[in-house]
């Protein structure tokens, strides 16, 4: 019977994965618009029966897709040693960690999200919880390369995050020449700021 139970479970859970991730390729490939319970099905595979199980509305559905977002964005976030040489636990690393994340397919499946909970609520408020936890991510790694003791590192990361989410974003319906020596240049920029805040007044 225990064993019976623990197969269902797996099965319950298996399905659930299988209908998030059927989700979350139905919004990079066809945005939130194409993103419908319908074409989530059709996705997965399953009947609709086993999708409202799961999932009994729409909003359910992206609730649990912004969850594995959450956690794909992390991943990212998350992974990411200080690498050896000269620029171990550097600036530099912090704009090339924020710039991988925003470039990564979770990321572009969050804006479509994003976007999307302007004008639904029950997105939006599905959204702005879980979004505090990337921000404490985004944090978090920062302290692990530059250390805790840097008067204004909050507001260095700020500033990276901001200048980086624009250019990615300017780039979104076309590619910008340029752009990887926006990111070069910002490298420069940054290094100057947290040297100059660094410094003894």
């Amino acid at each position: 019977m225990v064993a019976t139970q623990r197969a269902q479970q797996q099965r319950s859970v298996t399905t659930r994965a299988r209908l998030v991730e059927a989700a979350f390729d139905c919004l990079l490939d066809g945005g939130y618009a194409a993103t419908t319970v319908g074409a989530v099905q059709a996705r997965a595979g399953v009947a609709r029966g086993t999708l409202l199980h799961h999932f009994p509305t729409r909003s359910a559905l992206m609730a649990g897709v912004v969850e594995d977002i959450i956690e794909r964005r992390l991943e990212v976030l998350g992974d990411n040693p200080p690498a050896d040489g000269p620029l171990a636990g550097s600036w530099d690393e912090v704009v090339d960690l924020v710039w991988r994340e925003l470039r990564s397919p979770a990321y572009t499946a969050a804006l479509e999200l994003w976007v999307a909970a302007r004008t639904d609520p029950d997105l939006r408020d599905a959204l702005v919880p879980l979004q505090q936890r990337i921000f404490v991510a985004v944090h978090r790694s920062i302290t692990i390369l530059v250390g805790e003791d840097h008067p204004q590192a909050a507001m260095l990361v700020q500033f990276t995050i901001d200048l980086l989410t624009g250019s990615h974003l300017a780039g979104v319906l076309e590619p910008r020449v340029g752009t990887d020596r926006v990111v070069t240049a910002w490298k420069v920029a940054l290094r100057t700021l947290a040297d100059a805040w660094d410094a003894p007044a």
